[in-house]
């Protein structure tokens, strides 16, 4: 027996050795670069192995200056005893474009065990060459400083700046705009810090979330080509006419700049070279939007402000059903615009029913393209009575930017056949709606006659002067007197804010900590990174009695020695605020996964939290 069981194993063993993974072809290459710049398309063939690749001819916007390198591999794992031979093959071309503009890359074909694959078509936006700037760069800039001395570059603002950007500067009221407020940089962006952007007074603002991919960018202005990334981008309702002023922001950039220390001959130059930190001030430019008034021209008397491009449906559940017996007629508004505060239309039952509250249930999507979704209704009614009843129609009005015109849309009006009821009049009611928690007893108007037997007080005994009544009066005072000694020593502990500050410096760190650890699982390094930086910093401004404005690398790494703290933990503690730092505003890859920062923020504050209170102590 044992040998059959064995023999089957590896029967199955064999099998899954020789199984095949789905084959996938798939197609990547830089989406944003500049004319006469080298990038490469890379077409990966994952789960099989080819020679019979077949490549549309580039768009003549691009030259092929290598291609294809092939390139192939095997892999062979196991696991719980099944063993799997994977091949992948990668075909790649190096292009340069000729020209600006967007351009597309159609799919590749390539045929895996007699089946032919198709690739993912590709989009490429080129920018124009960047023309040499005058001045050369910073580094060279400082290179060209006099003999054996010592010069720090500044950063212009032609390298660093801010844009505010409108989708559209004139909009009717309620209708949704863009707004994006856009880093361009050209230097080296260590971090940002005391960051005040822009409310949007005046509109309802919803924030569109971003991963890093729609973050991160690159655009041409004036000639020269920059990285960019997105600070923030709102879609945005305006709620009045006339000028809408969007007010500015400020915020500071912290930017590595070359500090040279020249020589002559300047061969060596680079052997001598250092690096500084600046503190750049940049401006969040304001903008005006034109918002017009709503034409009262051709206004639907049920118009309630909704704006943009919608859609109206519905549907009853039953057009048949008995007395008593709920009725569920569903309304749906789908399309792009201000859902999220359209009010629900008005649906008039026959005065024999018994109507509840209609209940919404809004769904919608905020991206680059603006809200869009759908708003539910779901109406819920009960006839008393048997007959044929009309369920009237219901309108929906709204202003179409498209055709800026209005528009009302109605639903069809339904015919509902009600029949007698198998219940008598004054039984309870039966439903056939789902949620018939809503639905109410209409048989418990009258209470049945109390049949149990009664707590009799005897004559002559009262609560007053008993011992009852004195312990009503005494406990009150007790309780109240404890009350206000509980308080007084509350004061007295929270007097010292310097040691309430010390005391919550570590569960704070450690809150903040638990926020990061929840960006992990959504992949959002931005937010992860800004959490762990603000738990280290916040940990020592806390520990430390540091006000924020004085939190800076020289301050606390000072302070640290000063309370006895190894120099390997503070050594530590400012190269993980750097790496942070760094991975949350530079463009570059970091090599650390997430856990790992994780952990080493985790251990540096308990490593902290060891030192100091053992000093304090």
């Amino acid at each position: 027996m044992k040998r059959i069981v064995f023999f089957i194993f590896l029967l199955l063993s064999v099998i899954s050795a020789h199984a095949e993974e789905a084959v996938q072809f798939v197609a990547s290459t830089s989406n944003i670069v500049a004319v006469g710049q080298r990038f490469k398309v890379v077409f990966s063939l994952k789960n099989g192995s080819a020679d019979n690749i077949q490549v549309a001819d580039f768009d003549e916007a691009f030259e092929v200056l290598m291609g294809p390198n092939v390139s192939r591999g095997k892999s062979i794992s196991m696991i719980n005893g099944q063993t799997t031979v994977t091949e992948n093959s990668a075909y790649t071309y190096i292009l340069s474009p000729k020209k600006e503009g967007t351009f597309t890359i159609a799919p590749a074909r390539v045929t895996v065990n007699g089946k032919t694959y198709m690739s993912n078509a590709l989009t490429v936006k080129v920018l124009p060459a960047e023309s040499n700037p005058q001045g050369g760069t910073a580094q060279q800039q400082a290179r060209g400083g006099n003999a054996n001395t010592q010069q720090q570059v500044g950063v212009s603002d032609n390298d660093l700046f801010v844009k505010t950007e409108l989708s559209r500067t004139k909009v009717y009221e309620q209708e949704q705009i863009i707004a994006t407020i856009r880093l361009y940089y050209r230097a080296n962006v260590r971090s940002l810090d005391e960051v005040k952007l822009p409310e949007f007074k005046g509109c309802i603002a919803q924030e569109i979330e971003l991963n890093d991919d729609q973050k991160y960018g690159m655009d041409a202005v004036n000639g020269k080509n920059y990285k960019t990334v997105i600070l923030k981008q709102m879609v945005l309702f305006p709620q009045k006419s006339g000028k809408l002023k969007i007010e500015s922001g400020k915020l500071s950039a912290i930017v590595q700049v070359p500090v040279t220390n020249q020589r002559r001959g300047g061969i060596f130059d680079d052997f001598f070279s250092s690096y500084a930190d600046v503190k750049k001030p940049l401006n969040v430019p304001g903008v005006t939007i034109d918002v017009m008034p709503l034409p009262e021209v051709g206004k639907p008397a049920d118009f309630s402000g909704a704006v943009g491009d919608f859609q109206l449906s519905s549907n009853l559940t039953n057009d048949h059903v008995k007395a008593n017996e709920a009725v569920n007629l569903k309304l749906k508004i789908s399309g792009t615009g201000n859902l999220k505060y359209l009010k629900t239309p008005e649906l008039k039952f026959p005065q024999d029913f018994e109507v509840y509250d209609p209940k919404t249930d809004t769904k919608q999507s905020i991206t680059k393209n603006g809200v869009s979704g759908s708003k539910s209704v779901e109406y819920i009614a009960i006839p008393r009575y048997d007959g044929e009843f009309n369920i009237p129609a219901v309108s929906f009005s709204y202003f179409d930017v498209k055709t800026k015109k209005y528009k009302t849309l109605t639903s069809p009006e339904y015919t509902l056949t009600v029949e007698k009821g198998d219940a008598p009049a004054a039984g309870p009611v039966v439903s056939n709606y789902s949620n018939k928690q809503n639905v109410k007893m209409l048989d418990k108007d009258l209470r049945y006659v109390n049949t149990k037997d009664l707590a009799l007080q005897e004559k002559g005994d009262f609560f007053y002067a008993s011992t009852s009544y004195w312990m009503a009066l005494l406990i009150p005072l007790m309780l109240s007197i404890a009350a206000f000694f509980a308080y007084k020593k509350y004061l007295s502990d929270n007097s010292d804010l310097v040691l309430v500050k010390n005391k919550r410096a570590n569960k704070q760190a450690k809150k903040r900590l638990k926020v990061a650890e929840s960006h992990i699982a959504s992949d959002n390094k931005s937010a992860f990174y800004e959490e762990v930086v603000k738990a280290m910093w916040g940990y020592v401004g806390d520990k430390l009695n540091i006000s924020v404005s004085d939190l800076s690398r020289d301050n606390v790494e000072s302070e640290l020695k000063e309370h006895s703290v190894s120099s390997d933990t503070i050594a530590n503690f400012i190269k993980l605020i750097d790496k942070c730092e760094f991975a949350r505003y530079a463009p570059s890859q970091q090599a650390n996964a997430l856990n790992v920062i994780y952990e080493e923020a985790s251990n540096i504050i308990e490593k902290l939290e060891q030192e100091v209170t053992a000093i304090k102590a």
